[in-house]
């Protein structure tokens, strides 16, 4: 049996094909569309931890509301006096938990390089004086290791060390109003070498911590 080859059906079919996937792709196009967005503030250059934030850093773009959290900002004006909590980067959308006021006593707020840096005060020789800083006071911190031979060694360990926090045994940050409430550790702000060599003193000895002038 043979079939005759006939160039118009096949060129018929063929536009056909096309007509009903363009069809097809322009309902998914509109169905697409017709979901609901919401405009979110992303940065649009790399900003560093610490930095005071400018609504020149960031553009709004449309994300699917299904992908938008109650955290994601929207407006310009909730990041107005703001300061960056750790580095944000290009292309990230802007999270509340990341930014705060300097006056924010429920935030950590960091200079750049610095980390957050926690002493128990159960290695704190003066625990009771310990226990009364807060936010803004300037420290010296000095530790002690109890050798084997019950030798003991002191050296310095931070000067004018900034207080950032003191926080109960829940986790909470004190402030103002909680005088006569003992912290469970001290928070302070440091350097990677200042957080390494406090973490490797934590494991022996106890730590002496001085008021200082940060003035001096």
């Amino acid at each position: 049996m043979h079939f005759k080859f006939r160039p118009k059906v096949l060129v018929s079919t063929s536009l056909i094909a096309c007509v009903l996937f363009s069809g097809l792709i322009y309902i998914e196009d509109k169905a697409m569309n017709k979901l609901p967005k919401t405009e979110v503030l992303v940065a649009t250059k790399n900003i560093n931890q610490g930095t005071v934030i400018k609504e020149s850093d960031f553009k709004k773009i449309e994300y699917s509301s299904s992908n938008v959290t109650d955290n994601d900002i929207k407006n310009f004006g909730d990041i107005k006096n703001k300061y960056a909590l750790t580095n944000l980067y290009k292309g990230e959308a802007l999270n509340k938990n990341r930014i705060a006021n300097k006056n924010d006593n429920s935030k950590v707020f960091l200079e750049k390089n610095k980390k957050e840096i926690s002493i128990p005060i159960n290695k704190v020789n003066n625990d009771a004086f310990a226990g009364t800083l807060r936010r803004g006071d300037a420290i010296d911190i000095t530790h002690t290791s109890v050798l084997q031979d019950e030798n003991t060694s002191t050296e310095i360990d931070i000067k004018k060390a900034k207080v950032i926090g003191a926080v109960d045994a829940q986790g909470k940050f004190l402030d103002d109003n909680d005088k006569n409430v003992l912290a469970a550790s001290i928070m302070i702000e440091g350097s990677q070498d200042d957080f390494m060599k406090i973490s490797k003193d934590l494991s022996n000895g106890y730590f002496t911590i001085a008021k200082s002038s940060i003035l001096k």
